[in-house]
Formats: structure tokens, sequence, C-alpha cells
């Protein structure tokens, strides 16, 4: 058996060991773990239809039960918490997920950085996904001509006045940046082509560290603004 001095001095060390712990952890969970992005369109949470805008998405500090959604520190809706989704995920700087039929987006999974991803809807089948990421570690400086060169070019030629190799791939002719019709459109009907697309069009999307995401909205702006400038 052992002797009661040594029980004593077994206890003495646990309690600082686990003093120690507490101390290690306790600043790990007091952090707000959320996640603030701009989503480009309308998009439904539960019950609730929000329009496109800038949100916070957060798991709420009295029931982690819940993801909470804030609009510039107003609370807007609330989404209870199907599952964890194991990580980690190729979503590090965060990212959410949006079931889209037609043209409804329901959020679906919400990443934020230093958890696990949070599964809020799941829809059966018959829907695809669209994907917005965070973009506060990623590389929003390029300029406009860059951005176009790294995503457009190889479909809309290098002056966007179109690539008769992707004509022939694609069996019809993409239209011409340069044309009347192309800058007869509004920034905002441009806009909103390069995020959702347009018929055969997918979103404007670039590839960074090997995984393939959407243009963050600085980059669209100094997109649209270059294209402006391949007018005939």
């Amino acid at each position: 058996m052992m002797s009661t001095k040594f029980q004593g001095s077994q206890v003495k060390q646990l309690a600082v060991i686990s003093l120690l712990t507490l101390l290690a952890v306790t600043p790990v969970f007091s952090q707000a773990r959320a996640v603030r992005i701009e989503v480009p369109y309308e998009f439904t949470v539960g019950s609730k239809v929000l329009p496109a805008g800038t949100y916070t998405f957060s798991l709420s500090a009295n029931d982690q039960g819940w993801v909470e959604v804030h609009s510039e520190g107003k609370a807007e809706t609330r989404a209870r918490v199907v599952t964890r989704l194991g990580g980690p995920s190729e979503f590090q700087d965060g990212s959410l997920v949006f079931d889209k039929t037609g043209t409804t987006r329901i959020l679906s999974e919400v990443w934020i950085p230093g958890t696990d991803g949070i599964l809020v809807h799941a829809t059966p089948k018959g829907h695809t996904h669209d994907i917005v990421m965070s973009y506060s570690g990623g590389d929003t400086s390029l300029s406009g001509k860059a951005a176009f060169d790294r995503t457009c070019s190889r479909c809309h030629g290098p002056d966007g006045a179109g690539n008769p190799r992707a004509d022939k791939f694609f069996n019809t002719t993409i239209p011409r940046l340069n044309s009347a019709v192309v800058q007869s459109k509004s920034d905002a009907e441009l806009k909103e082509i390069i995020t959702t697309g347009r018929r055969g069009m997918p979103p404007v999307e670039t590839d960074e560290g090997g995984f393939r995401h959407r243009l963050p909205p600085a980059q669209v702006d100094s997109l649209i603004a270059y294209v402006r400038t391949l007018k005939k």
C-alpha cells in the first residue's frame, strides 16, 4: 500500500496539472466561434428568407445546438444544428454551403474556423451546391486584369473578343465581352452573372491551393471595371 505522504504528493500534482489544463483550455472556449461572409444572393435559413448581404454566423453562446445569424449586429434568425461534420476541411478559412434547387438557395452547411463543420439543413436529392468562402486570409489584391486573365480569358479570349477554340469546344458562340450587348448591361447585371452564372455559364471561379471558389466581392468589382475597358 502506498504511504499517505506519497498519496498526498500525487493529489497535489494532479491538482496542479488540472489547474494548468483548465487555464490552457478556457481561453479556447471563451473565444467567439464565428465567421463573417458576404453572401451575394438571397438565401433561406430555416423558414426565413434573407437578402444578399454580409452576415455573421456563430454557434450560440447559450446553446450550441443552434447557429445564429447576425447582420450588422442585429440578430436575423437561427438554425438548429442537425449534426457536426468531421474535419479538418478544405474550408479552413470558413465557408457556407447552400443547397440550390432552381433559384432557391437554402443554407446547408456552416464551416467556422477552428470547429468541425455544422449541418443545419439537408435536401434529399435533386439539388446542386453553391459554396461561398470567407476571404479573410485569401488574396483579394488581384487587379481587374489579373482576375480576368485567371478566370475569363480562356473562354472569352485575351481581349474579350472571343476564342474560336472555346466556341468549338462548347458548341456555341460564347458572348464577346467587348460587344455592345455585353457592354450595355449594368454593373449589377454583370455582377449577378459573375457570381451566380447565366444559362450555360457557371459562376466565375478561381483556384487557390487546389480548391476552386468564387471571386471575393472586391475582385468582382475590379473585374467588372476591367471588362469596361474592353469596349469596342
